[in-house]
C-alpha cells in the first residue's frame, strides 16, 4: 500500500509538473502574441501620423500657395491704383 501512495505521488507530481510545462508554454506563447500585436499597432500608428504629417505638410504648402498668389494680386492691385492716381494727377495738372 505504501509503495502504491508513492507511485500515485510521483505520477501526480509528474502530471502537476508536465501541466505547469504546457502553462508555461501556453504563457509564453500568449505573450508573445500579444507582443507581436502591440508592434503591429505601433507600426500601424506611426503609419497613420506619417499620412497625417504628409497631409498636414501638403495643406500647409497650399495654404501658403494661396496666400502668395493672394498678396501678388493685392500687389497689382495696390500698382494699378497708384499709376492710376499718378495718371489722374499728371490729367490735372496738365
Amino acid at each position: 500500500m505504501r509503495t502504491f501512495a508513492i507511485v500515485s505521488l510521483a505520477a501526480l507530481a509528474l502530471g502537476v509538473s508536465a501541466c505547469s510545462a504546457e502553462t508555461g508554454n501556453k504563457t509564453d506563447a500568449a505573450a508573445e502574441a500579444a507582443g507581436d500585436d502591440i508592434e503591429a499597432n505601433v507600426d500601424a500608428a506611426g503609419e497613420a501620423i506619417d499620412d497625417t504629417m504628409d497631409d498636414v505638410e501638403a495643406s500647409v504648402d497650399q495654404a501658403a500657395k494661396d496666400l502668395d498668389a493672394e498678396a501678388d494680386k493685392a500687389g497689382d492691385k495696390i500698382e494699378k491704383e497708384w499709376d492710376d492716381a499718378k495718371a489722374e494727377v499728371r490729367k490735372e495738372t496738365d
